[in-house]
């Protein structure tokens, strides 16, 4: 499973996704908009308010836990091979068998693979699955949520779990047992 996308709605996704327990790369190019914020006083649960900064390295510090892999990249070009794509970076070419596009507003990607649009996002139905099949969007890159950590975090679980439903045939609950 490649998460493009080292934001909350794809940090959130690739935790989940991993609980799951699913191999998970989250492929970040270093652009989150919350990169920007200076203190972040709206997250459920951070009495502390971080930055923008400090929320994603917690972010990524709790996906890690449980086993996703983070790496810096950006992607260069994709290509189906008929059940895996192979996703080219600066650093080389991944394979994925799915992908799950946690890209903001940025076009590089739905564009490279022809995906539906609405405007500027890319069109989903309401469980995150994009016109194109094993492809799906979460967050601000499908338009659903306004750029907010909180919103953005939240669809990206809500599609994570929708995703770990499709490949498990069965609704999927995520919780301690």
């Amino acid at each position: 499973m490649l998460v493009v996308g080292g934001g909350p709605s794809g940090l959130s996704a690739a935790l989940f996704l991993a609980r799951a327990g699913l191999k998970v790369l989250v492929l970040d190019g270093g652009r989150s908009q919350v990169l920007q914020v200076s203190r972040v006083p709206n997250y459920p649960g951070l009495l502390d308010e971080p930055s923008g900064e400090e929320l994603l390295e917690r972010l990524r510090e709790h996906a890690r836990r449980y086993g996703a892999e983070i790496r810096q990249g950006v992607v260069r070009g994709v290509r189906d091979m008929g059940g895996v794509f192979e996703v080219e970076t600066e650093a080389g070419v991944l394979e994925a068998e799915r992908l799950l596009l946690c890209t903001h507003k940025d076009p590089t990607l739905p564009s490279l693979l022809g995906l539906a649009r609405k405007g500027t996002f890319v069109q989903t139905d309401e469980e995150g699955r994009t016109s194109y099949p094993r492809v799906y969007a979460a967050g601000v890159a499908r338009g659903k949520v306004p750029g907010h950590a909180i919103v953005s975090a939240g669809d990206g679980a809500y599609v994570a779990v929708h995703l770990v439903s499709d490949l498990r045939g069965e609704p999927y609950k995520d919780h301690a047992q």
